[in-house]
C-alpha cells in the first residue's frame, strides 16, 4: 500500500508541472478529491463604468412615482464602479410594493445596439451590495421591441450573503421572460386584473430570449422591484459568457 501511494503522489506531482493544476486521484480508504468549482468568465461585457468605448452607454433611473408610487432612488458612477442606492416602498393605490429601476438609455432603449451575445449561454453580472439580502433584485434586457421597459425580457437575482465582490450567473434560457407582471415583475403569475403571466419553458417558448434575440439587445437594466425595503448595488459590469 505505501509503495502504491508514493506512486500516486510521484503521478500527481508530474501532472501538476505539466499542466499547471492538480490531478485528482482516489487512493483505497481515502474519501474521493473534491471536484474544482470553476465560475464562468466574462466572453463578452455589454456594460461597465471605466470608459471602454465599446460598453460606455448613458443610464437614466425611473422610480414608480411615475406611476403613483413613493420609491426613490439614485445612480452615480464613482471611479470605475456604478453605484445605485434606493428604498421601494409600498404604492398606495395597490397596496402592494412598487419598483426603481435603472437602465441604460441610448436610442431610447430601442434603437442602441449592445454587441452580439447569441453565442453565450449566460448573463454574467460582477456586483457587490450592503444589503445582499435583498429580495426584489432582478436584470433585464430588451431586444426587437418598441416597449423596451415593459417588453423586456426579465430575470431574479439573489445574492451571496457578503459585502464582497460577486459573479451572478443566470441563464439566457429558461432565466429569462418577456411575459412578466407589471404589479410585482414576476412571471409565471396573475395580476389583481386576473391575467396571467408565463416563465420560459419547454412548454412556453415564445417568452424565451431567441438565438436572434440575443443578437440585438438594446437596452440592459436593473430592477429592485417588489418587496419594500432599501437597497444598495454596486456594479463593476455586466456581460455574457458561458456556463463551464
Amino acid at each position: 500500500m505505501a509503495s502504491f501511494l508514493r506512486i500516486g503522489r510521484l503521478i500527481l506531482s508530474a501532472h501538476a508541472l505539466l499542466v499547471g493544476r492538480p490531478l485528482a486521484l482516489a487512493f483505497p480508504g481515502q474519501p474521493p478529491a473534491a471536484a474544482e468549482h470553476v465560475e464562468p468568465s466574462f466572453g463578452q461585457v455589454l456594460a461597465s463604468f471605466d470608459g471602454a468605448a465599446s460598453s460606455r452607454w448613458h443610464w437614466r433611473v425611473t422610480n414608480d412615482p411615475v406611476m403613483g408610487g413613493l420609491s426613490t432612488s439614485s445612480w452615480a458612477v464613482h471611479g470605475a464602479v456604478a453605484v445605485w442606492n434606493g428604498t421601494v416602498k409600498v404604492v398606495p393605490s395597490l397596496r402592494a410594493p412598487g419598483f426603481c429601476t435603472a437602465a441604460t438609455w441610448d436610442g431610447m432603449g430601442i434603437t442602441a445596439r449592445f454587441p452580439d451575445v447569441s453565442a453565450f449561454t449566460h448573463l454574467l453580472l460582477r456586483v457587490r451590495s450592503r444589503t445582499a439580502a435583498y429580495a426584489g433584485f432582478k436584470v433585464s434586457f430588451a431586444a426587437n421591441t418598441l416597449n423596451p421597459q415593459f417588453k423586456s425580457f426579465k430575470a431574479d437575482f439573489a445574492l451571496a450573503p457578503t459585502s464582497d465582490w460577486q459573479l451572478v450567473a443566470i441563464p439566457f434560457v429558461p432565466g429569462f421572460s418577456n411575459d412578466w407582471s407589471p404589479y410585482d415583475g414576476e412571471c409565471g403569475g396573475k395580476d389583481p386584473t386576473g391575467r396571467t403571466h408565463e416563465c420560459c419553458s419547454k412548454e412556453s417558448p415564445k417568452v424565451c430570449a431567441s438565438k436572434r434575440d440575443l443578437a440585438a439587445i438594446s437596452q440592459v437594466g436593473l430592477w429592485a422591484e417588489g418587496h419594500a425595503g432599501a437597497f444598495h448595488l454596486e456594479v463593476d459590469r455586466i456581460g455574457a459568457g458561458n456556463a463551464p
